[in-house]
């Protein structure tokens, strides 16, 4: 039995790689808000005006712009763009919307050259996914970094249920756009779903999570045209995987022989067969693991003394190394484009988020004061981190700005969510997320 779930385990694996509230987290440095022109010339239809809206706040959310909304029904000459705009404008966008395509051009103002330019094919797409396509595009081009407008984030919400005549509670799973906007069910099973995480097939959206049954928790995969299969079913837990960069390797939690162990699913470069090893060997806990590159795994273990700690495995070698010390730290989460990882600590009574400088080695404390943050996530672009919010009876998705230093909470007070993960900025808008 435990071959035939293995192997199902690896032929799997083998067929992937084919409204809110404001808190104060850390003291960022005063920025002046770039004023940036947004033009669109054409009719000012219902749709067109929804993807115009949803992109001038796009360009806002992160706090770096100010945009001036204009519409024009002709197109405007060269020789008249500077005239439309204040002189504290240098920088305008212009778009319009020919046979079922919106063209964008960016434009310096001032010297009247057009600095770059791009088209999103808008048919059977919903306004905000135009929205957060031109905004994708636009982005890299006016401040030379990527964004994540077409990233998702899934998340857990806890609901009570009666039956036979009892209260009884269930998790369901949640998808919203990177803002927590437009949040849609898509887990709605009668049990217990949480700790979601997405692949990083981009052309392919999957999304795993660990499912509570009678006997243990089974680790359970979905598309988003909500197609279901349990992946692995050991006895104990079987959860949290992390895929590398690629997608051609996966590390996983299992703790079929007793304690949680880490487990590693690749394909050996000689045989040229998947292959799945064991990564950790202790009578003790190690959960919570991430990719940092393909040779190097963080996780969480208290195999040294009872305060978990974080941990960083080179897989080729098997060597360790513990990044912390003191109190208990958990939940690490590696992001690509700043080289940095995020955990949450205890500090004080209240776990708190703590960046690790993967060059530098070095630590530095990003949230402070009341309620735990936990489950940390970052965005594509490393400009966001989601985490859960746990304070008192309350449980709410959370979003950190990195360059502002503000919180920004994404889910009502009234609800209890926990487990949030960002998804990659997927290739194709498949099934549920259609819908956004």
């Amino acid at each position: 039995m435990k071959l035939q779930f293995i192997l199902t385990l690896s032929l799997f694996f083998l067929n992937i790689v084919m409204a809110s509230d404001l808190q104060v987290a850390i003291k960022a440095q005063q920025t002046q808000k770039i004023p940036l022109g947004l033009v669109f010339i054409g009719s000012k239809a219902k749709s067109t005006k929804n993807v115009l809206f949803r992109l001038e706040k796009d360009l806002q959310y992160s706090g770096q712009c100010k945009t001036l909304l204009m519409f024009k029904n002709k197109v405007v000459k060269s020789s008249d763009i500077s005239k439309l705009f204040p002189t504290e404008i240098n920088l305008a966008i212009f778009l319009s919307y020919e046979d079922g395509v919106y063209i964008w051009r960016l434009y310096d103002t001032l010297l009247i050259e057009m600095l770059a330019g791009g088209k999103v094919v808008a048919k059977d797409k919903h306004s905000d996914f135009i929205a957060h396509s031109l905004a994708n595009q636009i982005w890299p081009a006016l401040m030379g970094k990527e964004s994540s407008f077409g990233s998702k984030i899934a998340y857990c919400k806890q609901i009570w249920k009666t039956k036979l005549n009892q209260e009884k509670p269930y998790k369901q799973i949640w998808i919203a756009d990177f803002d927590g906007s437009n949040p849609r069910l898509f887990v709605d099973i009668p049990t217990v779903s949480f700790a979601p995480r997405w692949s990083m097939n981009k052309s392919c959206p999957l999304l795993f999570y660990s499912e509570n049954t009678l006997s243990n928790v089974q680790l359970v995969m979905t598309n988003m045209f909500h197609k279901r299969k349990v992946m692995c079913c050991f006895d104990g837990l079987n959860m949290q995987p992390t895929f590398c960069d690629d997608g051609k390797e996966v590390v996983f939690c299992l703790s079929k022989d007793g304690s949680s162990q880490l487990y590693h699913s690749y394909v050996d470069r000689f045989s040229k067969k998947r292959r799945c090893d064991r990564l950790t060997h202790n009578d003790s806990n190690n959960f919570g693991p991430c990719f940092i590159d393909q040779d190097h795994v963080a996780f969480v273990s208290d195999f040294e003394n009872s305060k978990p700690q974080i941990y960083i495995l080179q897989i080729s070698t098997s060597k360790l190394k513990k990044i912390t010390d003191g109190s208990y730290c958990a939940c690490p989460a590696y992001c690509v484009a700043n080289n940095k990882l995020v955990y949450s600590k205890m500090l004080e009574g209240q776990m708190q988020l703590i960046e690790y400088d993967c060059a530098t080695k070095s630590h530095r404390q990003l949230t402070k004061g009341p309620g735990s943050k936990e489950e940390p996530s970052w965005s594509v672009c490393g400009n966001y981190i989601v985490f859960g919010m746990n304070e008192g009876l309350s449980s709410r998705i959370a979003q950190l700005n990195l360059l502002t230093g503000k919180i920004r909470f994404l889910t009502p007070a009234t609800d209890n969510c926990t487990y949030p993960s960002y998804s990659p900025v997927y290739d194709e808008q498949l099934g549920i997320l259609q819908s956004f």
